[in-house]
């Protein structure tokens, strides 16, 4: 049974060969990022010197996206691939570097844990980025660490303005409960963060009453969900029966129309945040 997603990327690749001559040009890049957080920081830092491809949509979870025969035909004809951490063990990223068969191709891992939304982990991420454009392109080294070094004061500024927001609405007397995968933001937010819990189909019902209850007797206020884990019926009716608010937001850039950057990004999800605390 674990072999079969390998199986589908292979088969994926096979068609993908045959319809390949049918094509007038191959598809190509310098750098395929894992993720719209990846692809947007190193999309600013080479500003045109490297051509830089996202593959997985950013209102997805990217463990849960299917790669599709074009992901592995532009993985065979690319010369990066730059991922986080935790999906190096992922079965639709170890499927398509399999499948893409390429002997040149060089994968990057970007070893910055925590939530990328949140600043200073934005901020950790964006010099990683830079270092790893250095070492694929060493001639324009110098360039990417200058404009590394332009953008960190730029997500220091703006996480700085983001949290002068929250604190003014008085969050960090506000108790709630928020998805696992949201949890370094809404800490770094500066929320009072009660419990947090999984994607949906890794809830059970026991575990969501027990939420309900630990919530309520703490007088949780908010339930935050993440909109990359799926649906978001557990966390309403979890906030209806908690007598709380329910807000929906997003770990990568793009997630929501109108938020292609970072900084767009986090400027929705503290909108998001203050319009349900109301």
């Amino acid at each position: 049974m674990k072999r079969k997603p390998l199986l589908v990327i292979v088969a994926l690749f096979l068609v993908a060969a045959l319809l390949a001559p049918l094509s007038c040009t191959s598809a190509s890049g310098d750098i395929i990022a894992g993720s719209s957080l990846i692809a947007g920081i190193a999309q600013d830092l080479a500003d045109g010197k490297l051509e830089v491809q996202n593959l997985i949509p950013p209102g997805m979870c990217p463990g849960h996206y299917d790669v599709k025969p074009s992901d592995v035909e532009t993985l065979a004809n690319s010369r990066v691939l730059i991922i986080h951490p935790w999906q190096q063990e992922k079965a639709n990223i170890t499927g398509l570097i399999e499948a893409a068969d390429n002997p040149d191709l060089i994968v990057k891992v970007i070893a910055v844990k925590g939530n990328w939304m949140a600043p200073p982990v934005q901020a950790e991420a964006v010099e990683a980025i830079a270092q790893a454009l250095g070492e694929i392109d060493p001639d324009n080294s110098d360039y990417y660490q200058e404009g590394a070094e332009a953008r960190v004061q730029a997500i220091s500024a703006r996480g700085v303005e983001a949290k002068g927001r929250l604190l003014e609405a008085g969050v960090e007397k506000v108790k709630v409960i928020c998805a696992e995968m949201q949890a370094g933001f809404v800490n770094w937010a500066g929320f009072d963060v009660i419990a947090t819990y999984g994607r949906p189909e890794e809830l059970s019902v026991a575990d969501v009453e027990q939420l309900i209850v630990q919530a309520r007797e703490a007088g949780v206020a908010l339930v935050i969900d993440n909109l990359q884990s799926g649906g978001t019926e557990n966390s309403a009716t979890m906030a209806r029966d908690i007598g709380a608010a329910q807000v929906t937001i997003s770990n990568f850039p793009g997630g929501f129309e109108g938020t292609e950057t970072w900084e767009k990004a986090i400027d929705r999800n503290v909108d998001l945040i203050l319009e349900a605390l109301g």
